[in-house]
């Protein structure tokens, strides 16, 4: 035979009051129902509960209570469980992040996630931005981290983290020394700047430095081809973050008046998973202006 949940919680009910008026009060129904019904139960299962005049547990009473907690117990974790996971509390969010994020912004967001909701799963890839825009848009990725997702109208985004450019530059480059450049001190170097940028950030890029400088391809993001700075006069503009993270013989160099970046921004599709929608709470606490 099966038994119905609340005929458990009654028999525990009336267990714990030590009496069928107070379980029955306790329980918001007529006592006379509740004694009717744990007799219904006492006859199907074929033994006595609960003795009576005084009430008390019979030894059959003490292991089916003991048992009926357990599953109760159980039941409760169960739909507990499931209106989370409705929640998205449970499950995992697919993040993308161009280079600039690895070290500031990625941790951050993940540590925040991890804080609120730690039955969640922040999955990390690093990419250019160009795929993580067709990532985005294939559905292998719930969220991106980066500077230059073009605007479409099925995405929705708020800035994350906003931050200066700099320079960056091998310790042989004659610039090494200075304390802090203009963009005109950089005419004459070559800037290094990959094709696979999205064109609106290689638009940044250049409207920050004013002029036309010679461009050469790199086929890395950020500083991560070193030997490409290491020779001649190369130069390279990144955001402040990544000026942190140099190799030993990298130099770092700020501009005299502050540049700023493009803005970092978390981009999603439109009408999130719910697991997504609780990483988006989670980066609107911590972006500038409130994710505004």
């Amino acid at each position: 035979m099966s038994i119905d949940l609340r005929l458990m919680r009654y028999v525990v009910a009336v267990a714990d009051e030590g009496g069928f008026q107070r379980a029955a009060d306790r329980l918001h129904v007529a006592q006379p129902a509740l004694s009717r019904q744990v007799g219904d139960l006492e006859r199907a299962l074929g033994v006595t509960l609960f003795t009576r005049r005084p009430t008390g547990l019979t030894e059959a009473g003490r292991e089916f209570v003991a048992s009926a907690r357990r599953i109760l117990d159980d039941a409760d974790r169960l739909l507990e469980r499931s209106r989370a996971a409705g929640r998205g509390e449970f499950g995992s969010v697919r993040l993308g992040f161009v280079t600039s994020a690895a070290y500031g912004a990625v941790p951050r967001l993940v540590d925040a996630v991890g804080e609120r909701h730690p039955n969640l799963t922040v999955d990390q890839v690093e990419g250019w931005s160009v795929e993580l825009v067709e990532g985005l848009l294939a559905k292998r990725f719930d969220l991106v981290l980066s500077r230059s997702v073009p605007e479409r109208p099925e995405f929705d985004r708020i800035p994350f983290q906003r931050e200066d450019l700099i320079v960056v530059v091998g310790a042989a480059h004659p610039l090494a020394g200075r304390a802090a450049v203009t963009p005109a001190d950089l005419v004459g170097s070559r800037l290094l700047l990959s094709r696979r940028h999205m064109p609106g950030y290689r638009a940044a890029l250049l409207s920050a430095l004013g002029h036309v400088p010679e461009v050469e391809d790199t086929r890395l993001p950020g500083w991560r081809r070193f030997d490409e700075l290491a020779a001649g006069e190369n130069y390279q503009l990144v955001p402040r973050t990544l000026g942190d993270h140099l190799p030993a013989d990298a130099v770092m160099i700020p501009f005299a008046d502050r540049v700023p970046a493009p803005d970092l921004e978390l981009v999603w599709r439109r009408e999130p998973s719910p697991s997504a929608g609780l990483v988006i709470a989670c980066a609107a606490g911590q972006a500038p202006d409130g994710g505004r």
